[in-house]
């Protein structure tokens, strides 16, 4: 059938049919046989709803909290559809390059083994070595969005031919200025692809561009949007901006286990390093997006195995952090979104598992604190590590601003999308 321009979206919900077996879903052999040796042992809720409609070929809108295994919801139904055939037809889009790798450390459990290639296109990598990868014709390719329009612009790259478009995270592609990249891109690829929209909130401007780029989608929403996991013991502490180094030694001293310091800006991460260090606290890395490629990667491999027991991250850098044993998450800093409180606690307390979650406020951050309690609807626990008056006037609040750091769009405009499109029988 034909599309209209103005085509209004469909909230179509998804069947809620409990689907409690991997077999249930859908798959193939092969790939419950890939999903067996990886100990998956059932799908979680938004595999078992988004999986067969993404295998049927519906457009797809999906909400979900971080650590919700979201990521094989997409990457299964892609390699069922794309096992034996030469040439690129999936393209995934990541608003970090760490979730671009983590996306690609997916496709290679599942699609590897299957004879489907991926490769992943990021910043900080030469562009010579994009261009001999993409010279291999992989199935599917996973990029962030300014990566991917650099290599548009220089005609290095065609998507004529592309059927599954996934979205992945889109609200923070959106809020870090990726809109007329994933626009440009959007109407770059074939009117009658598949689109797969995953987001852990549902803002109006997602809304929007949901409206703009899909078409009748089926809707997966899992949990309360944006709700913080149930499993997490959230803390604040009150003190005075000079008390936050002393506080985060004590809390390392007392805390076992591994903790994600998050800070509001990326020289606030390295001045965290450096004061950590000074103390002898020496198993502590950092990553921002002024660090290189390669640093970054090592510091979060190094994290990962244990080498280092501390990494202290910015919001943009720490988003693509996905470690299933983190203890405790610090905010130095709280964030001036209230929706990376949710994103940063969310690094702990994943897959069911209990977490702790401590935030360090100043009487300037009332505001903030304000609206992160509206967000996740209710007060945080809250005790004082100094003596301070928060009922006194503060000289200043912290502003929100807009630079986060990491892979940026070059402008946050207009959010215009393809012309609609007709779509192949599903």
């Amino acid at each position: 059938m034909n599309k209209n321009e103005n085509t209004t979206l469909d909230t179509t919900a998804a069947p809620s049919a409990p689907r409690s077996s991997w077999t249930d879903l859908g798959l193939s052999k092969p790939a419950l046989d890939l999903i067996q040796k990886a100990g998956f042992l059932a799908p979680t809720p938004v595999q078992a709803e988004a999986i067969p409609l993404a295998l049927d070929n519906w457009d797809v809108i999906a909400s979900a909290q971080t650590g919700t295994g979201k990521t094989a919801s997409f990457v299964l139904p892609m390699v069922e559809k794309f096992v034996g055939r030469e040439g690129t037809y999936g393209l995934i889009l990541c608003p970090t390059r760490e979730i671009a790798q983590q996306t690609q450390a997916t496709i290679e459990l599942f699609g590897t083994p299957r004879g489907v290639r991926s490769i992943v296109l990021i910043g900080g990598i030469n562009m010579r070595y994009d261009t001999q990868a993409l010279a291999t014709y992989p199935q599917i390719i996973v990029a962030t969005p300014g990566r991917l329009c650099d290599h548009l612009d220089r005609g290095n790259i065609w998507l004529d031919f592309i059927q599954t478009v996934v979205l992945d995270e889109a609200d923070r592609m959106l809020d870090m200025g990726f809109a007329d990249q994933l626009s440009r891109i959007m109407a770059d690829v074939p009117t009658s692809r598949q689109t797969l929209l995953f987001s852990a909130t549902m803002p109006p401007n997602v809304e929007r561009f949901a409206q703009r780029i899909l078409y009748e989608p089926k809707r997966v929403a899992i949990g309360k949007p944006l709700a913080a996991a149930a499993t997490v013991e959230q803390h604040l502490l009150w003190m005075k901006e000079e008390s936050k180094n002393r506080e985060l030694r004590r809390l390392i001293r007392e805390e076992p286990g591994s903790i994600i310091v998050f800070t509001r800006s990326k020289d606030m991460a390295s001045r965290v390093w450096r004061s950590l260090h000074s103390r002898c606290v020496y198993d502590a890395t950092f990553i921002h997006s002024d660090r290189p490629q390669d640093q970054r990667e090592q510091a979060l491999a190094d994290f990962k195995s244990g080498k280092f027991r501390i990494l202290i991250a910015t919001d943009v850098a720490g988003r693509g952090i996905h470690v299933d044993a983190v203890a405790h998450v610090i905010n130095y800093d709280l964030p001036l979104e209230p929706e990376d409180y949710v994103h940063r606690i969310g690094r702990t307390g994943r897959a069911e598992a209990s977490g702790k979650a401590t935030s360090f406020a100043t009487p300037r951050d009332r505001r903030l604190l304000q609206q992160i309690e509206t967000l996740i609807g209710k007060p945080i626990p809250a005790d004082f590590a100094d003596q301070i008056d928060l009922n006194a006037r503060s000289s200043h609040s912290p502003s929100r601003g807009p630079s986060r750091g990491g892979d940026r769009g070059r402008s946050s405009g207009s959010r215009s999308g393809p012309s609609r499109r007709g779509k192949s029988t599903r």
